[in-house]
């Protein structure tokens, strides 16, 4: 049969899941994704990480897969850049100048076109620093190349082509309200800019740049009716494309209430989605029971 369908998956939290540290996607996702693309469907990347995760996933899927990375900053189809919005330095400086004087900032990172992910290291504890070695450490898979230097990280801000950048307010999950409290306030204070809530994180992106406006802007490009495509993930970045294609929106069951509240269907593996995609064959199983 052919499908005229696009699911556009998160990655963390939905299509690795739950995580494979070796395999780094599990066999029924992997089974439902190879029928899937078999039968004429389109899988879109849609993550937070960058164009070095893309073509990884790509390439351990052995399918050309078009993505929207850091959370629409950038759209790639056919292995070819066709959108791409990066910060305005100053704008990069007032944020993080002004959340410096009323929130503690352990780890701040960024993500740009010269480089997959730069942090920074001066004012990060030791504690920190351990934690974050020790994270990456137990990642396998899904560990990711990083450059530590205030020296490359404020540069990459000068030079204008930042992506993304991403606030680590602590590892405590204490510090989970913290970071969504604090992603309210910012919202409002900068509307210049996009503002995400991940767990102990914050993600700001240059403003229209959003999972939502990138699977957007994708389907345009591509000339793809919006009723074709399936959205899917789990976290506060995946809200905006929630919202934007709210019929066909699913969340995984284990995302925060908050999340879940703006999916139209919640779901418990990615591999579910199957049910969606071919409902045919559910009917006719029940029927001959």
């Amino acid at each position: 049969m052919s499908i005229n369908k696009v699911i556009a998956t998160d990655l963390d939290g939905t299509l690795f899941y739950p995580r494979k540290r070796i395999s780094m996607i599990g066999k029924d996702n992997r089974l439902f994704i190879k029928r899937f693309i078999g039968d004429g469907g389109k899988l879109l990347l849609v993550s937070s990480r960058g164009q070095y995760f893309s073509e990884k996933v790509a390439k351990n899927l052995n399918e050309p897969l078009d993505s929207v990375g850091c959370n629409g900053a950038f759209v790639k189809v056919n292995d070819m850049m066709v959108k791409e919005t990066f910060f305005n330095p100053g704008l990069i400086r007032k944020i993080l100048t002004e959340m410096s004087r009323e929130w503690h900032l352990p780890l701040v990172l960024l993500m740009s076109k010269s480089h997959n992910m730069v942090l920074t290291q001066t004012g990060v504890s030791s504690f920190t620093n351990l934690g974050y070695f020790l994270y990456q450490f137990v990642q396998g898979v899904y560990k990711e190349p990083f450059i530590r230097s205030d020296k490359v990280f404020y540069e990459e801000i000068e030079k204008g082509n930042v992506y993304k950048i991403m606030i680590l307010f602590g590892v405590a999950p204490s510090k989970k309200k913290v970071a969504m409290e604090a992603n309210k306030v910012l919202r409002e204070r900068y509307p210049e800019a996009e503002f995400s809530w991940v767990n102990q994180c914050i993600e700001v992106t240059p403003k229209g740049c959003s999972k939502g406006e990138g699977i957007a802007f994708y389907l345009d490009y591509n000339k793809i009716p919006r009723d074709n495509v399936l959205v899917v993930g789990d976290s506060g970045n995946d809200i905006s494309m929630f919202e934007e294609f709210k019929a066909n929106s699913f969340c995984l069951e284990h995302g925060a209430d908050e999340v879940k509240k703006h999916a139209t269907h919640i779901i418990h593996r990615f591999y579910d989605l199957e049910q969606y995609i071919y409902p045919s064959e559910e009917k006719s199983t029940k029927s001959s029971e």
